[in-house]
């Protein structure tokens, strides 16, 4: 009797590990190009345009790159969602893969790193460039700009190093620039100079 109660209690955990095993991969979109929309912040000419990148790298250099945004971590890190993301997709099989990770919800952004390439100095100045360059375009709502800048000094890193990285992209910077943004701000400088001179507007509003 107490076998029979083992083994059903056996039967019962190696089931419901496989329920978490199936739940677990579930959580996962499915790998159906290189640009895995699920959190849909992109327009459509921009997940093309940003595809058509992807793929371009791919064939110059054999190495897989991937975007993936979703609307959420389930509960788990964006660390833990990216090992078990990779382990997933097998981006290992591919030479200096990586994956773009983007979680809506948590608004966290980090790049997933398959071997050989995990563990090395790109892992700190990655991070570096996504608070530097990716983050400043989304706050701005810029997201395809601010993939494709990122996406553009990520290529640079994984081809020739991340010493190499910052120089051959920064004129991507520019387009981070939010011309909505730089009209206000233009417009600003200009009434604190002529407040300067002590010109109007700025005369009647001292007398106030």
């Amino acid at each position: 009797m107490f076998k029979r109660l083992r083994n059903i209690l056996v039967i019962a955990a190696f089931a419901c590990s496989g329920a978490s095993i199936a739940f677990a991969q579930s959580s996962f979109p499915a790998l159906s190009g290189l640009v895995i929309d699920s959190a849909e912040l992109l327009a459509p000419e921009d997940e093309m345009r940003l595809a058509a990148l992807l793929k371009q790298h791919e064939t110059n250099t054999g190495g897989r790159v991937i975007v993936a945004t979703i609307p959420n971590l389930g509960g788990r890190s964006i660390e833990a969602y990216g090992a078990d993301l990779a382990y997933h997709w097998n981006i290992a099989k591919y030479p200096n893969s990586a994956i773009l990770i983007v979680a809506e919800a948590e608004r966290r952004v980090r790049m997933e790193f398959g071997p050989p390439v995990r563990g090395t100095m790109i892992d700190v100045r990655s991070s570096q460039m996504v608070q530097r360059v990716i983050l400043p375009a989304f706050r701005a709502g810029q997201f395809d700009i601010g993939l494709e800048t990122g996406l553009r000094e990520l290529f640079v890193m994984l081809e020739e190093g991340v010493d190499q990285a910052t120089d051959e992209t920064r004129h991507l910077s520019e387009l981070l620039i939010d011309k909505r943004v730089l009209l206000p701000v233009g417009a600003l400088a200009l009434v604190l100079l002529l407040c300067g001179r002590g010109r109007r507007p700025c005369g009647r509003l001292r007398s106030r």
